[in-house]
Parts: C-alpha cells; sequence; structure tokens
C-alpha cells in the first residue's frame, strides 16, 4: 500500500506538471517568436528608411551605404535581407544565396509589402532547406511605395532558445519530482505505519487478546476515527463476551444443584413406588416444584441475558399507568388466595420511554417478590408519581424488608434474601437491568416502622 500511495501522489505530481508546463511551453514559444517577430519589423522599418535613397536615385553612393549597412546588420543579427524595388526587383541583398537583380515578386509576402501593407509568419524555404521567420515591409514616401525591405531568421534560432528554456524548466520540474518523492514516502510512511499499527491490533484481537485497543492519539483524522470505531466494537464485543462467559457460568452454577436434588428425589422416588407409594407420591410432588423452580430459573436467565443488550432496542413510548391498572388485575387472584389485598394509586396517564415489555417485567418481579415475604391480611400498594425528568412506579409491601448491609447486592444475580424461598433470585436482577436499559433505575428503600418499598424509574415522556 505504501508504494501504491507514493505511486498514486507521484503520478498526481507528475499531471499538475504537466498541466502547468505545456500552456508554459506552448506560451514561451509564441513569446519567444512574438519577440524575433517584434525586433525584425524594427529592424526592417529601420533598414526601409536608409534604403529609401537607393530606390529614388539607384546611385553606385547609395546602392554602397546600404550595402555595407546590411552586410553589417546581418553579420551581428544571422538574418538575411532583401531590398527590392516597387517591381519586386532585388537590388541589395545580404546572402549569397540571393542574386541582385532576381525577382521576388512571386513571393506573397514581398506581394503585401509592394500592396503597403506589413506581413510576418513562419515558413519553410526551399532555397535555404530549413525553417524561417519572415517579416515584410513597404520602403514608403509619403503615400507611395517605393519598394520593399525582407528580413529572414533560422527559426531554429526561436527553438534553440525555447530548448534552453525548456530544460530549465525539465530541471525545475526533475527537482520538484524529486521532493514530491520523498514528501509522498513520508505521507504514505505516516498513514502505512497507523494501518500497520492497527492491522496488528486486530490480529491480536482475532487471537484472542480482547483487552488489545488501537490508539487514536496522532495521525490524519481518518485513521484516528478508524481507531475509535474499532475500539468501540472491541469494547462491545469484549462486553458480549463476558456477557456470554457470566451467563454460561451463572447458568452451569445455578443449575447443577436442582438438578441434582432433582435426580435424586426422582430415583429415590423409583425405588419406593412399590414399598412406600405415598412416599414416593411425596418425592415425586417434590420433584416437580424443583422443575417448576428450575424452569423460572432458565427463564429468567434468558430474560436477563436478552436485556444484557436491550440498550440497543429503541424505547417506546407507553402508559405506566394503564399497565400497572392491568397487572394488577392479574395478580389479584393469587394475593387473595394468600388474604393479600393489592391496591393502586396511580394517575389517569403516566407516559414514559421504555423498552418494550420493561414495566410489566417490573411490576412483576417487585409484586411476585412481595408476595413471597409479606404476610397475611397484608396489603401491597402499586404506586406511580411523576415529575418532569423522571416518573417513578413504586410496589410497597408491609413485609419485614431488606436489611440496609443487603441492600447493595439485593439487585445481583441469584441474591436472595431468604434460601427458603422458591425464587430463582434473578427477578431483582432482571429489574434492574431493564430500568437502566430504559434509561432510568431501580432502588429499594426500607420504609418505617417496617415494609419496603421497591421502586423503579423511568424517563417521562
Amino acid at each position: 500500500m505504501k508504494w501504491r500511495l507514493v505511486a498514486a501522489l507521484l503520478g498526481l505530481s507528475v499531471v499538475v506538471l504537466l498541466a502547468h508546463d505545456l500552456p508554459l511551453i506552448n506560451y514561451l514559444r509564441a513569446v519567444e517568436k512574438e519577440r524575433v517577430t517584434t525586433v525584425l519589423e524594427r529592424d526592417s522599418f529601420i533598414i526601409a528608411g536608409r534604403a529609401e535613397p537607393v530606390t529614388q536615385d539607384g546611385s553606385e553612393e547609395s546602392i554602397k551605404y546600404i550595402e555595407k549597412a546590411i552586410a553589417e546588420y546581418s553579420e551581428q543579427s544571422g538574418s538575411r535581407v532583401i531590398v527590392t524595388d516597387d517591381k519586386g526587383i532585388a537590388i541589395v541583398v545580404s546572402n549569397g544565396a540571393d542574386t541582385v537583380g532576381n525577382s521576388y515578386l512571386d513571393r506573397p509576402e514581398i506581394q503585401k509589402a509592394l500592396a503597403g501593407e506589413v506581413s510576418s509568419g513562419r515558413k519553410f524555404s526551399n532555397l535555404l532547406n530549413e525553417e524561417i521567420i519572415f517579416v515584410s515591409v513597404p520602403i514608403l514616401n509619403g503615400d507611395k511605395t517605393l519598394g520593399s525591405v525582407t528580413l529572414t531568421f533560422p527559426a531554429t534560432v526561436v527553438d534553440d532558445a525555447v530548448s534552453d528554456r525548456l530544460r530549465g524548466i525539465s530541471a525545475v520540474a526533475g527537482v520538484t519530482l524529486l521532493i514530491s518523492a520523498l514528501v509522498a514516502l513520508l505521507l504514505a510512511l505516516g498513514v502505512t505505519r497507523r494501518l500497520t499499527k492497527l492491522r496488528n491490533v486486530t490480529e491480536e484481537f482475532a487471537k484472542g487478546n480482547y483487552k488489545v485497543r488501537a490508539e487514536i492519539d496522532g495521525g490524519a483524522p481518518e485513521i484516528r476515527s478508524l481507531s475509535r470505531s474499532f475500539n468501540a466494537m472491541a469494547d462491545q464485543l469484549d462486553r458480549l463476551i463476558a456477557q456470554q462467559k457470566a451467563f454460561a457460568g451463572d447458568a452451569s452454577h445455578q443449575l447443577r444443584t436442582p438438578l441434582t436434588a432433582l435426580q435424586l428425589r426422582l430415583e429415590r422416588a423409583t425405588e419406593m413406588l412399590e414399598t412406600d407409594p405415598a412416599g414416593a407420591a411425596e418425592r415425586i410432588e417434590a420433584a416437580m416444584v424443583e422443575a417448576d423452580r428450575l424452569q423460572r430459573l432458565v427463564e429468567g436467565l434468558l430474560v436477563l441475558s436478552r436485556s444484557e443488550n436491550a440498550d440497543k432496542i429503541t424505547r417506546d413510548i407507553c402508559d405506566s399507568a394503564q399497565i400497572a391498572r392491568e397487572r394488577i388485575q392479574n395478580w389479584e387472584a393469587l394475593a387473595s388466595e394468600q388474604n393479600i389485598s393489592l391496591r393502586i394509586n396511580v394517575p389517569e396517564r403516566a407516559m414514559i420511554a421504555a423498552i418494550p415489555g420493561a414495566v410489566e417485567q417490573v411490576i412483576d418481579n417487585y409484586i411476585d417478590n412481595a408476595l413471597e415475604v409479606v404476610p397475611s391480611n397484608s396489603t401491597i400498594t402499586v404506586e406511580i408519581t411523576a415529575d418532569s425528568e423522571f416518573t417513578k412506579i413504586s410496589v410497597i409491601d408491609q413485609g419485614p424488608g431488606i436489611p440496609e448491609a443487603d441492600i447493595a447486592k439485593a439487585f445481583n444475580r441469584f441474591w436472595r434474601a431468604r434460601s427458603d424461598t422458591h425464587g430463582s433470585g434473578l427477578g431483582l436482577a432482571i429489574v434492574d437491568r431493564l430500568a437502566t436499559a430504559s434509561g432510568g433505575r431501580a432502588e429499594l428503600v426500607n420504609l418505617t416502622p417496617h415494609g419496603l418499598s421497591a421502586d423503579a424509574y423511568f424517563p417521562t415522556a
């Protein structure tokens, strides 16, 4: 990946240089051509001014004067000069390839000059067998055209000048590419070093080291964001794995004893079927009670396991007052059998935000626990109060309460206030988890002189 990044950055640098330098090269070529053309036009008009007497009187003295001037100019500048009369006949030339007396009227540039126009351009000269730059200007006397002056210049001079500048540009481009390569390598190393570290972390995590985490300091923002996302994923997986291990450990620990007891009771009942049918029936009944407890224990473990991930479930808006009234109706028959009165003190409506089914399970677990401990002829009250932030659902009983030292651990899994109850020890743990996942909390408060208020707080909607 490192070298791919370097190649990509270098490729981008080359594209930028080409996009910049190609127009620059064309511009330099045009500028150089324009410069040479401008110089030739200027010199052509100067020579035309000096050649005017030759075209008028044709004296030997005038011809020698202009020949000398043209020879010096041609030697200094490297240009060819042709001076013609108004009929296109050469009267002064600077190059042996041209002959005095030859007609140049067939050349378009000289035709334009004799017509009073200035012409310039670039063309291939068959006579010189090379590309040339030419300028033709008229020799004027007032409005009258007396002849023409044509200057030609080798195009290779312009090309050589452009080439010299190109070599300079190429040198700068080479240095630029070298610097770009160095910068690209440093950038690639910076990126790939962090990615390599992140890859090593993921490999360690895949090997079972669930505590390893990626560095989130330094590096590009995208790499830091990726590292934070990985750490969040690792935290979630670590938590889920820990929950899975805890669930498996809790289940195996809590199921071992009742399963052993159930097996012993059934074995003993089998032995007593012929000799003591009544005793066998008693043990079978005890085994059924133990099987019922096992069923509640397994169901509680499953509910608790699902509630561990309840914070990922969308909260619903529900009427806790209506739910409380429905739960009271469901429990009234069982409470009446135990000679216990159920009362309700809730407003007409109490809207809260909670995960689906949380309120029902909270009220059911609190009432179930209360029925286990309250004396006969007592009352269990379901009460709801609310403020702008939280709505409190309370199940208030007249039982013995919980020792203050035990309240802190009452919401732990498998904790039971009394060993002689038939509960699984998961009810309060489920309540605490469901309330927390809904954005609230669960509390137990001892009352004076006796009794317990089992409370659950949910966000008010």
